[in-house]
């Protein structure tokens, strides 16, 4: 038969699975871990009593393989974003590669964690297979009988425990994720992550309390959580008020380069007149036939009148900070950033033409008061997402309307 018999593709793409090109590093990962774990279920669950001295061989090798990978992956990438000063060497022992990162002793109190949470693993198959032979051959290169000196494994306690080992394999992948593109906003000290300053932010009186007997126990109880010297919690404390969103979260303001909160609010204004319509109520889908040239001719002369009411209002450089405002909300891109992305969408806003259609597309969002909120409160500005968060005032009624008359008369 000249077909390859692993990897010919039949007419049906249904069961076709990305591999190579196409496949993903942390694939292989989940991919042993979710093996040995669907094979331990699969022998308890079909009731498999025949199978189990066979199958608890390949389903302790894959577990022991994910933590082999994911240790390697983890350990690739912080080595390449600079935390780690060097590579281990390239082998399976899984101990030693789980000696070389907590050694490393990572700036981040959650990798730290899911580490110490994967230690037990590492040791019970390390002590069993310390080279990755002993459960894929039934001689090791000794020539001795290998797993001598284990006679029994129970399949309900390895099923059992895989559960907690995937819980923390997969936790330690994504923080690794998370902590590695967060390096990218520089928002870190020699002992703290991004992560650990937003903790600590979050753990620390308002500013106004800062001086107070409050302020000391928290600072205690940062010091201590974190294992920090007085001079790591002061770098952790300059960090966080150099910081948008962590000064926004300890009391302080921080300006936006050009747009002011009150221009916001005009914008605001605008959005809820051209989509009066929709207050209160959940998106629809509206079909084709059901769109009327009255009703679109309407829409785009209200829409054109709310541009009109911010024509000579809002500049070039307050339409791009209104821009990053939005775009930071939606959770594009970090705070530390914002300076920047509005530069970008500035330089793309050559002239009036391309400032009105800029502001035509801010109206258009539907979702815009929420994001300008969530981006005002990343940003920094505190007192501008109360603002935006506030219902807005209602409109007076015609006895107050008369009653202002009458008084002004």
């Amino acid at each position: 038969m000249s077909e390859d018999p692993f990897f010919s593709l039949s007419e049906d793409s249904t069961w076709n699975a990305c591999i190579g090109q196409q496949g993903d590093e942390l694939h292989y990962v989940e991919g042993y871990l979710e093996a040995a774990s669907e094979l331990a279920n699969a022998v308890i669950d079909k009731n498999m009593l025949a199978k189990r001295d066979t199958l608890v061989l390949p389903i302790l090798y894959n577990a022991r393989h994910a933590i082999e990978l994911v240790l390697k992956y983890v350990a690739g990438q912080l080595f390449d974003c600079g935390v780690l000063a060097q590579r281990h060497p390239a082998n399976h022992d899984i101990k030693g590669l789980w000696d070389h990162l907590v050694a490393a002793d990572v700036a981040d109190e959650a990798i730290r964690n899911h580490l110490k949470a994967l230690e037990r693993f590492v040791i019970s198959l390390d002590r069993i297979d310390d080279d990755g032979q002993e459960l894929r051959y039934h001689v090791n290169r000794d020539g001795e009988t290998s797993l001598k000196g284990e006679s029994l494994a129970n399949i309900v306690v390895i099923r059992d425990n895989l559960k907690e080992l995937s819980s923390v394999v997969d936790g330690l992948m994504h923080r690794t994720i998370g902590f590695v593109a967060e390096r990218k906003s520089g928002t870190c000290t020699s002992r703290c992550s991004r992560a650990d300053l937003r903790e600590i932010a979050g753990m620390m009186p308002p500013l106004a309390d800062w001086g107070t007997e409050a302020f000391t126990q928290a600072k205690n109880a940062v010091k201590e959580r974190f294992s920090l010297s007085n001079t790591q919690f002061s770098k952790a404390i300059d960090a966080i008020k150099g910081n948008r969103e962590f000064n926004g979260m300890i009391g302080g303001e921080t300006e936006l380069p050009y747009l002011l909160d009150d221009e916001v609010m005009l914008v605001v204004e605008q959005w809820r007149i051209f989509h009066a319509d929709r207050e209160g109520k959940e998106p629809e889908v509206v079909e084709g036939g059901r769109f009327r040239s009255a009703d679109l001719i309407a829409n785009i002369k209200k829409r054109r009148e709310c541009v009109d009411a911010l024509s000579g209002t809002i500049t070039s450089h307050e339409a791009a900070d209104l821009e990053a405002l939005f775009y930071l909300g939606r959770g594009d891109f970090f705070p530390e950033h914002f300076e920047e992305r509005a530069t970008a969408y500035l330089e793309t806003i050559g002239d009036d033409a391309e400032l009105r259609a800029r502001t035509a597309r801010m109206l258009d969002k539907t979702n815009l008061l929420a994001c300008l909120e969530r981006g005002a409160r990343r940003a920094g500005r505190l007192s501008l997402a109360e603002r935006l968060g506030a219902p807005p005032a209602e409109p007076p009624t015609q006895d107050q309307c008369e009653e202002s008359s009458q008084a002004s008369g």
